[in-house]
């Protein structure tokens, strides 16, 4: 959780102090500062989860930090095919392109905790 939380707070850093290229645009600017703020609050509500001893809902917020801790990878997959393709893309594409790898990352992780929360279903027996 340390480290998750050195990440998310470097990020939010870096989107409000670095300068960033153009083709980065006040969407992606917002989107950047969202999603850091959703993986400290991710993180925090999963430590307070295992403080009170709540295994599954613990599980559930670190899985949410680390799908978002990692957007950055799954960027690389919706980036290099446009770019490699179509060139460089505009702000509002590149903002689109970002958000993917991340929107990716959290839905895959809100598939699996649905799926470790479904019912068991037993097959019948005549």
């Amino acid at each position: 959780m340390p480290a998750g939380l050195v990440a998310a707070l470097t990020g939010l850093w870096m989107a409000q102090f670095y300068v960033l290229p153009a083709t980065d645009g006040t969407a992606l600017y917002l989107t950047r500062l969202v999603v850091g703020g959703w993986m400290v609050f991710a993180l925090c509500r999963g430590w307070a989860a295992i403080r009170q001893r709540d295994i599954s809902t613990h599980q559930d917020w670190m899985l949410r930090g680390y799908a978002i801790g990692m957007g950055a990878g799954t960027q690389v997959l919706t980036n290099v095919p446009y770019f490699l393709t179509l060139g460089e893309p505009d702000t509002a594409t590149r903002a689109v392109l970002m958000g993917l790898g991340w929107a990716l990352n959290f839905a895959l992780a809100e598939w699996i905790i649905a799926r470790r929360h479904a019912p068991i279903l037993m097959p019948r027996v005549l």
